[in-house]
């Protein structure tokens, strides 16, 4: 996956969660999860979303 298709999902899903659109934000961790299965050698995609869930260290 190129680093702009990768930044566009990310960018799509804090889009959806903002927007209370719950149904399109496990649509797109479903992909995620599809692609990262498909494509063990890259990045994991899910992991990324799953960053955006933490809080940053200090």
């Amino acid at each position: 996956m190129s680093e702009q298709t990768r930044i566009a999902y990310l960018a799509e899903y804090r889009a959806a969660r903002a927007d209370g659109d719950y149904d399109a934000a496990i649509t797109i961790v479903f992909a995620a999860l599809d692609h990262d299965a498909q494509h063990p050698d890259q990045p994991r995609l899910m992991d990324e979303l799953r960053g955006l869930h933490q809080p940053a260290a200090a």
